[in-house]
Order: structure tokens, then C-alpha cells, then sequence
């Protein structure tokens, strides 16, 4: 009895690593479940097989799914040196810059937004137009905002130094708009971001032009009426006061008219009616102020006066109306 267990333990030593891996990789894949549309069910994802490039990639994922983000970035660094030459290349791009997003959006400084941009521009550029493509453009969205909206630095100097990333924020989102998806939803969700950005930061001239463009661009979409709005408040805030050009008021005027035949319900709701009547009575403060200064002009001005020249004395010339001279 004793020598069939001695048998048997040495038997199994030798396997030990490689069950442990396999142990590993079926506990990594026990709850991935992939749906299966002809039979309308779930169907488990065979573990993945270490040594391959969809197996290495898959583990990585699953790093990824667990959160281990520090182990999932290692993972995917090594696919890359590995797999130079692979057809899986797209998916681990995305998937190592959703490592990177996933990392930094659990805690700071933890991940780097910008390699994760580059590897989605990768993608953009070699594979424009697939499921990823679409997905990666979505993820630049979110990159995007996290460096504008949740204070995320990026790494300069050679990754010396964190500082803001809102120039690379705002250039995320041109791109979106003009190069990778004009025209489209994305697009326009991008515009929405870039404008309430400038907005909320006080930069109300970019924040009317973004907002304009929104209007103009998608007049059926649905950021039309807020765009529309803050429009008029982007102009109206640009107005120094009476002393100044009259532009920003009457456009703030034009705007919120706009707005009020459009949406009256929500107009009295924003207190558009009120804003007009003070728009109104700035313009005739104005008028007011321009005629003080005139009559103030006139009264200060001196008459005008005439200045005698004295010419030297010269002959008259025999003419018309000059004496004869025999």
C-alpha cells in the first residue's frame, strides 16, 4: 500500500507545473461564457493555450477582466515583442490601452493615457472601419474626457513630470470630429464635450464657436437646444459692458430669440423672456451712453475760427477790373 502512494506522488511531481497552468488558465476562463446565437445560449470559452498568440492574448484579457493591471500591462508588453507579425495585432492593441484606461481610472497615475491613445491611433490608422475601429474611437472619447474632466495628468519630459492634458484632450477631440468620424453621433458627442469644456472654464469665445458648430452641423441632433442655449450665454458673458462693442449683445439678442421660438416652454424655464428685457434695456443704457458722450463732445468743442492770411503786396495785372495805365 505504501509503495503504490510513493509511486503515485512520484508520478504526479513531474506534472505539478503544468496542471498548475492549466489549473490557472481554467480558472481564468471558468466564468467566460460566449453566447451562441443559433442555439439562443451561453456557451463556456475553451481555455486558452499558453505558447500561441491567441492563447498569450487571451490570458492577458483575462488579466485585464480581473483587474490585475500591472500583471495585464506585463502580459501585453511581452505579446507585443513576441507576436511582431500577428493577425491578433488589432485586439491586443485595444485591449493594452483599455489596460492602461481601466488602470488610471481606478487610481491616479497608475496607468498612461497617452500610450494608450497611440495604440488606438494604431488601430484607427491600419484598421479603420472594423468593430474595433469603432470601439477604439469610443475609447479616445473617454480618454479625452478623463483629461478634462476627472483632472488625469500625462506624463512629459521623457515621463519626468505629470502636467494637465487638456491640449491633448482638445486635439483627441478635433480629430474625432473632423478626421476619424465627422458627421456621425461620435462626432458630434465629441463637439459636445469640447464646448463644455470652454464653457465651464470660462473660455466663452471657443465655447460659442464649438457650440455654433453644433448647431450648425446637427440641427436635428440631440444636443441642438443645449447648444442653442449656452450659445447665447457663451455670447452674452464675452459682453464687457456698455462701454464697449455692442457684437456680443445683439448676437447674445439673436440667440436667445432663436431659442424662445423654438423651445418656448423651456425658454420661460431658463428665464429667457427676463434675459431679453435686460439685454434690451443694456442696448438702450447704451444708446443713452453714446448720446451723453456726444452732447458732452459738442459742448466741449470750441467754435470754429478763421485764420487771416497776410499775402506780400504785389502790382495789380492789367485786366478787367484793374486800372488803366496810359
Amino acid at each position: 500500500m505504501g509503495r503504490t502512494l510513493f509511486t503515485v506522488l512520484i508520478f504526479i511531481a513531474p506534472m505539478a507545473p503544468a496542471v498548475a497552468h492549466a489549473q490557472a488558465a481554467d480558472e481564468t476562463y471558468f466564468e467566460r461564457l460566449e453566447f451562441d446565437p443559433n442555439s439562443g445560449e451561453w456557451k463556456a470559452i475553451a481555455p486558452p493555450i499558453p505558447g500561441t498568440a491567441a492563447g498569450d492574448l487571451a490570458l492577458a484579457r483575462s488579466l485585464l477582466a480581473r483587474g490585475e493591471f500591472e500583471a495585464a500591462r506585463k502580459a501585453f508588453e511581452n505579446w507585443f515583442k513576441v507576436y511582431t507579425d500577428s493577425g491578433l495585432r488589432s485586439e491586443a492593441l485595444f485591449y493594452a490601452a483599455e489596460t492602461e484606461v481601466s488602470s488610471e481610472d481606478a487610481k491616479r497615475k497608475s496607468g498612461t493615457l497617452i500610450k494608450a491613445y497611440e495604440w488606438l491611433e494604431e488601430l484607427l490608422e491600419a484598421w479603420p472601419g472594423t468593430e474595433l475601429a469603432d470601439r477604439a474611437m469610443r475609447k479616445e472619447l473617454i480618454i479625452a474626457e478623463m483629461l478634462l474632466f476627472k483632472d488625469r495628468k500625462v506624463k512629459k519630459w521623457k515621463g519626468m513630470i505629470w502636467l494637465n492634458g487638456e491640449e491633448e484632450a482638445i486635439e483627441m477631440l478635433n480629430r474625432l470630429t473632423d478626421y476619424w468620424a465627422p458627421n456621425s453621433p461620435l462626432a458630434e458627442q465629441a463637439l459636445r464635450v469640447k464646448a463644455d469644456y470652454h464653457f465651464i472654464n470660462g473660455e466663452y469665445e471657443e465655447a460659442e464657436l464649438a457650440y455654433s458648430r453644433l448647431m450648425r452641423e446637427y440641427p436635428r441632433g440631440k444636443y441642438h437646444k443645449v447648444a442653442m442655449l449656452r450659445s447665447g450665454q457663451s455670447a452674452l458673458a464675452r459682453f464687457p459692458g456698455v462701454e464697449f462693442d455692442d457684437a456680443d449683445l445683439l448676437e447674445a439678442e439673436v440667440y436667445f430669440q432663436d431659442f424662445q421660438r423654438a423651445y418656448p416652454e423651456q425658454a420661460a424655464e431658463y428665464q429667457i423672456p427676463q434675459t431679453l428685457d435686460r439685454i434690451t434695456e443694456s442696448l438702450a443704457h447704451k444708446e443713452y451712453t453714446i448720446a451723453r458722450f456726444m452732447s458732452a463732445f459738442a459742448r466741449s468743442t470750441p467754435p470754429p475760427f478763421t485764420i487771416a492770411i497776410s499775402l506780400p503786396h504785389s502790382p495789380a495785372r492789367p485786366g478787367r477790373h484793374s486800372p488803366r495805365v496810359d
